[in-house]
């Protein structure tokens, strides 16, 4: 039985050597933009604030049914607006992304209800550190009248 125990130990010793044990973040959210519709007559307002290190910044996209009708890119802190049309329901997709160490990096987004109404996208900075609810990143409040 000694034997036994003595070769398990080895085993478990050597494994952890060859393969050592990696601390892992879990790093939830989607990498994917965030979709949302606006009805006829309806405008929406952008606004965002960041708690990081990193630079980040966030785009905005918007769309009548698949074609695209323009982009903006906004900075951490800066707001926007996509005036209503009075024409035809729209789309739009917000994107987040964070400065990497030497070009713009996709960030995780999730989708919170908005503390004075709206919603909020959240972003993360690439640290998988799982501050979307605490402390998120880069939040955009989104405000649709």
């Amino acid at each position: 039985m000694k034997n036994i125990t003595v070769m398990c130990f080895f085993f478990v010793l050597l494994f952890s050597i060859i393969i050592p044990a990696k601390a892992q973040a879990s790093c939830d959210g989607s990498l994917s933009p965030a979709y949302f519709s606006l009805y006829k007559n309806r405008k929406a307002l952008f606004s965002s604030s960041q708690d990081a290190d990193a630079r980040q910044r966030y785009k905005v996209e918007w769309f009548v049914g698949q074609k695209s009708m323009g982009s903006v890119i906004k900075q951490a802190g800066e707001s926007f607006e996509i005036p209503g049309s009075s024409l035809t329901s729209q789309s739009f997709s917000i994107t987040g992304f964070y400065r990497g160490s030497d070009k713009w990096e996709l960030s995780r987004h999730k989708i919170f209800p908005g503390l004075e109404g709206g919603m909020q996208v959240r972003f993360d900075d690439g640290a998988c550190d799982n501050s979307f609810t605490t402390s998120p990143d880069l939040s955009v409040t989104i405000k649709i009248n």
